[in-house]
């Protein structure tokens, strides 16, 4: 079982370090409160300005994992990461968030979520992104609210999206279903993240307890069911990278020898498949127009592209965030002319 020390071993601090020095490693990291609330799960004390950062950080950690449990409950999506792997942490281990992820059966819960978000915390929406593969359209939104802090903390967020797996927009197409298990959907969940952005401390601690986690529950079967998971979601060469990159620092328990051993072949097949990329999808992001709601959604054709009428407003749909000027004067003419009518 992972203990509080693990995020030192992941951060490479040398024997005897200073705490300030700690502290600073941590802060460069990205995981700063973690590592904090890592010294007082070990009985360590910490400065009052400290420990009062921590506790604002622990609220909104708690906020988080409770909208996204609120969100499941009234509009039957599911929660992925977040509050699932948190729960997995060693006693007293603060897992920070930035943000809930959902993951909507279609689009009428997804919005309904973002509607409910607009209620509850006056959210805003920070990007409208729609996916086009094989026939299929899939929404990804995600909405932003203050902070405790506004002044001095990132947003709170919701990412609402009716795939599971939106893929790299390159060679790794859209991947709707889930995992049945909760455990295993959080491992590929954050092994997705490397298409986003190059694995962190954060990604190597939650292998790290998830590691633990699914040694104790599946054994021997384990590499088996990671090796088949990891080769229906195109995911083996990431979570290669991030088992191998993790095992730097960390020991993993014994059975994860044998899931590295299962994924190479997957990876390297999964690689050549690439070279041949199919089924991507045509990713275009919306950028909004008006907030005037549509009680459906709905796409209009538009100079090569279309605007799409949504709950909460309409957007033009673009393939790159930099609009020409001309492009966005007509669509904005287009809505009002339509609106008047």
């Amino acid at each position: 079982m992972a203990e509080p020390t693990v995020v030192e071993s992941l951060l490479g601090v040398p024997p005897g370090y200073p705490r300030w020095r700690v502290a600073d490693m941590a802060n460069r990291a990205g995981i700063l409160p973690t590592w904090l609330s890592s010294v007082v799960a070990r009985g360590e004390p910490i400065t009052e300005r400290a420990a009062g950062y921590l506790a604002r950080v622990r609220r909104r950690v708690d906020a988080l994992h409770a909208t996204g449990e609120a969100l499941a409950e009234a509009h039957g999506v599911q929660v992925i990461k977040g509050a699932r792997i948190a729960a997995r942490m060693p006693e007293g281990l603060l897992r920070n968030s930035g943000d809930t992820d959902v993951v909507a059966p279609d689009q009428e819960a997804l919005w309904n979520c973002v509607l409910d978000l607009r209620e509850r915390f006056d959210a805003v929406p920070q990007g409208i992104n729609v996916l086009e593969t094989g026939g299929e359209l899939h929404v990804v939104v995600a909405m932003k609210w203050p902070a405790e802090e506004p002044e001095l903390d990132k947003p709170m967020g919701a990412d609402i999206a009716t795939c599971a797996f939106c893929g790299n927009m390159s060679d790794v197409p859209v991947r709707a279903g889930l995992p049945e298990d909760d455990d295993v959907r959080s491992l590929f969940a954050v092994a997705e993240e490397r298409f986003q952005r190059k694995f962190r401390r954060k990604d190597m601690l939650d292998l790290v307890v998830l590691a633990d986690v699914l040694g104790e529950r599946f054994g021997a079967d384990l590499p088996e069911l990671v090796a088949d998971t990891a080769r229906d979601l195109d995911l083996a060469p990431e979570l290669l990278k991030l088992q191998r990159k993790t095992g730097q620092w960390v020991d993993l328990p014994d059975v994860w020898d044998d899931v590295e051993s299962a994924l190479v072949p997957v990876a390297a097949a999964e690689k050549r498949r690439r070279k041949e990329p199919t089924g991507i999808p045509r990713l275009r992001f919306g950028f909004p127009l008006d907030d005037v709601p549509s009680d459906s959604v709905e796409l209009h054709a538009f100079e090569g592209t279309h605007l799409m009428a949504t709950p909460i407003g309409t957007c033009l749909l673009v393939d790159d965030p930099d609009i020409p000027e001309d492009l966005h004067r007509a669509a904005v003419d287009r809505v009002r002319l339509a609106r008047a009518r």
